[in-house]
């Protein structure tokens, strides 16, 4: 695995990991001490800012020392706009007042995040948070504190995530949406007890060989006119999620002690679109099957017009293939994707749908005693539930008049 791949793996810094034992409540006292000590303040903090300060810096070194003990990278990544501590129990001000410092002490290698042109118009796409990882340094004086690597899921506390909802705005051309702040209305405290309710059920089972922090549930387009709750929705693993995992990995987890199926809609999207215009096509046919193309082609150009909620017109260059003949042979084959620019969907709608539909599988599994891990268009569970997900989910699509295809 290269360097870039590694850094790209990792454990989300998601503030919910705390110190629960003497050794490790030592370590995070210790690095107040350090920190306050390089610190050229001519006031102490008050007693309220001290706290603050002091829980800040016990939640960093948690998820800092989880991702250097993890499997797949040593690397901790968090979004370091101000936006992305909205509602976090570590702000923005309290943030800048340890990271950088720990940098600056040698304690904490950091690698700044990236965006990248959009190979399909002329705006940007999301690129990659900023990185973090302990170093030798901050390892050893863990280590001398009696923090024990190979202990530290008895010494750190990961906690449920206290906000599951978070909200965004459009992008309007930035690297990606900003946090925003919204109210807690009969809607949203809706949302809140649903994804609150599925990951108190995940928390009570035993997943091996992966891990299961919570779901916060991402909306989208929050500042879009007619926002309803209703443009993205999709439920992300907080901390070092199974998600993030490839499928050969996540394949070899254990739920319960038991061999695990991942159950997965293909062509999840372009079902819900074809459902949505009324295309007429059997359950089980793949729709990315385009006579004359590519599969793999064929699905990047319904992914990149998806995107842009209109037919893409560009290729990136690495893609040899004439996209005009893609376009037309692929409208030919499904009529109404021609229509896509006039039809008002595009990913935001199609996140939302799927997760609505992947969410109702998954709670109808948890009422028969099925736990269900969500990948998006995909549910992993037991060996032994894997044909009553399969019903599940085809029950999930069918309901709204959308064709399915199981993989």
């Amino acid at each position: 695995m290269s360097d870039y791949e590694i850094m790209s793996k990792g454990r989300m810094i998601a503030f919910t990991t705390s110190a629960c034992e003497p050794e490790s409540s030592a370590l995070a006292h210790s690095v107040v001490k350090i920190i306050q000590a390089s610190e050229s303040r001519i006031r102490v903090r008050k007693a309220k800012d001290q706290v603050t300060f002091e829980q800040g810096v016990d939640l960093v070194l948690g998820d800092l020392l989880k991702a250097y003990a993890g499997d797949s990278s040593q690397w901790a990544y968090r979004a370091t706009g101000i936006s992305n501590f909205t509602g976090e129990p570590v702000g923005y001000k309290t943030w800048h007042r340890i990271m950088p410092v720990l940098q600056d002490l040698g304690y904490v290698d950091y690698h700044v995040g990236t965006n990248h042109q959009n190979p399909f118009d002329d705006g940007y796409i999301a690129g990659s948070a900023s990185r973090f990882r302990a170093t030798k340094s901050l390892i050893a004086l863990a280590e001398s504190k009696g923090v024990n690597l190979e202990l530290l899921n008895e010494q750190y506390h990961t906690a449920l995530p206290k906000s599951v909802l978070r909200l965004k705005s459009s992008k309007h051309g930035e690297l990606q949406g900003t946090v925003m702040d919204f109210a807690i209305t009969p809607q949203a405290q809706a949302i809140i007890d649903q994804v609150e309710n599925i990951n108190e059920y995940l928390a009570q089972q035993t997943l091996t060989g992966g891990v299961f922090e919570g779901y916060r549930r991402g909306f989208n387009l929050g500042d879009e006119k007619g926002f309803d709750w209703n443009q993205g929705g999709r439920l992300y693993a907080v901390g070092s999620g199974y998600q993030q995992l490839p499928g050969d990995t996540r394949a070899a987890m254990l739920i319960n002690g038991e061999a695990v199926v991942e159950v997965d809609v293909s062509a999840s999207h372009l079902s819900i679109y074809v459902g949505l215009m009324g295309h007429d096509v059997s359950d089980g046919a793949d729709l990315y099957v385009v006579e004359g193309i590519d599969r793999e082609v064929v699905k990047a150009y319904v992914t990149a017009s998806f995107g842009q909620g209109k037919l893409a017109s560009t290729w990136p260059n690495e893609i040899d293939v004439d996209i005009e003949e893609v376009k037309q042979t692929l409208c030919k084959t499904i009529p109404c994707f021609k229509a896509l620019g006039e039809s008002g969907y595009d990913w935001a709608t199609f996140q939302f749908l799927e997760a609505e539909a992947i969410i109702e599988a998954m709670e109808s599994l948890q009422e028969i005693d099925i736990p269900a891990y969500s990948v998006h268009d995909s549910l992993i569970v037991p060996e032994s539930g894997a044909d009553k997900a399969r019903a599940a989910i085809r029950k999930a699509w069918r309901s709204r008049g959308w064709p399915i295809a199981l993989g």
